[in-house]
């Protein structure tokens, strides 16, 4: 009887708990921890507590999903510890030995921990006092295009230009096979990333055909960080042939009529192994988190390639950032988008999707799209 009282206290307790919750938490590289809520959260939301100098707590009032303590242990006797000190209260405790410092940046529903050397920090710390900040006129936007920044770390892409082979793709209006433009692009892609010390893998350099599945086995296979695949816009001759713009896409069941539409020409060959149903109930298991990131990456992509077409070109059309039933990324286990750069059907539109200069836009915004989601999602 008294064991029943106390779990029935419990779980009053756990109830009345706050709704602010602990989903998962993934240890990634050697150093680093991203701890993930349900909502946004930032650091006024948490008391910060030093016991000595070897041990930091973090207190925050939420539930950690499931109740179980969690241990995570990193090279150097360094550890984290995740665990429901009470029932409203979690805890993280941060323990350091040697030479090492924890550091936390706090983005949107993440909380990321990072074990650094204290020696960097001064270092980093003393730079930025010193550094003065540019001042930029909106007026007069800066004439280099891609961002200067470069990555930390050997971030892994994947590149998927799509079609090839025995499959054009859409036909322009030039009489270019999509193939070749989406190709072209994506080589340009893969040069700036490089340049920008990313790690790049193009599913085919050359015009070969690949299946879907294929494409994304290999970006599993590489252990990507991020799977990009490129495409082209088109619509039927019974269609509006005015349609125009850059849409980006990220996998979940289409919620529009168009979705649909550009989802069934792209999954053309691959399709039809699937009824409706087994498709439905796929995409019904996907990690949520995994569709969350890829949808942020595309938000990202799609900015970064308005941005830079804006720049440079005028009646440049915003699609939009849309979810639909790509098979292509089914199968990936990191954040991924497929974007159609524009539709080679329209008139205007696809004769500047064949030319170098447009390409190079193209290539310029989706890069800096990747690098603005990196730089606040790694």
């Amino acid at each position: 009887m008294r064991a029943l009282f106390c779990c029935i206290i419990f779980l009053c307790n756990f109830l009345n708990a706050s709704d602010l919750k602990i989903l998962k938490a993934i240890p990634f590289d050697t150093y680093n921890l991203k701890i993930i809520f349900n909502k946004p959260v930032k650091k006024g939301d948490f008391i910060i507590k030093r016991l000595d100098k070897n041990k930091v707590i973090m207190e925050v009032e939420a539930t950690l999903i499931p109740y179980s303590r969690k241990i995570f242990n990193f090279p150097g006797k360094n550890q984290i510890v995740i665990g429901q000190n009470t029932p409203k209260i979690v805890r993280i405790v941060l323990v350091n030995h040697g030479k090492k410092e924890y550091s936390t940046n706090f983005f949107d529903q993440n909380l990321y921990i990072k074990l650094q050397d204290k020696t960097g920090m001064q270092q980093e710390t003393s730079t930025k006092k010193n550094i003065a900040r540019p001042v930029i006129n909106k007026s007069n936007p800066p004439t280099q295009s891609v961002s200067n920044n470069v990555s930390p770390r050997k971030y892994r892409v994947v590149i998927d230009p799509g079609h090839g082979g025995k499959d054009c793709g859409a036909m322009a209006v030039n009489k270019i096979c999509e193939k070749t433009i989406v190709l072209n692009v994506a080589k340009l892609v893969k040069k700036k990333l490089n340049a920008k010390n990313y790690q790049v893998f193009m599913t085919r350099n050359s015009d070969v055909y690949i299946d879907l599945k294929a494409r994304t086995d290999m970006a599993n296979a590489k252990n990507a960080d991020l799977f990009i695949s490129i495409h082209a816009n088109s619509v039927a001759k019974t269609g509006n042939i005015h349609s125009q713009g850059v849409e980006t896409y990220f996998l979940s069941t289409a919620r529009s009529e168009r979705a649909l539409d550009v989802a069934e020409q792209e999954n053309k060959g691959d399709v039809e192994t699937m009824s409706y149903f087994s498709k439905l109930s796929f995409l019904n298991t996907l990690n949520s988190h995994r569709l969350i990131a890829s949808n942020k990456l595309a938000i990202d992509i799609q900015i970064g390639i308005l941005r830079e077409l804006k720049r440079t070109h005028n009646n440049v059309t915003d699609g939009g950032v849309r979810e639909g039933p790509f098979w292509v990324l089914a199968g990936a286990l990191m954040p991924s988008v497929l974007i159609e750069i524009g539709y080679v059907s329209n008139a205007v539109e696809g004769r500047k999707l064949s030319t170098k200069e447009y390409q190079e836009s193209l290539a310029n915004g989706i890069v800096n799209g990747i690098d603005s989601f990196v730089a606040k999602n790694f």
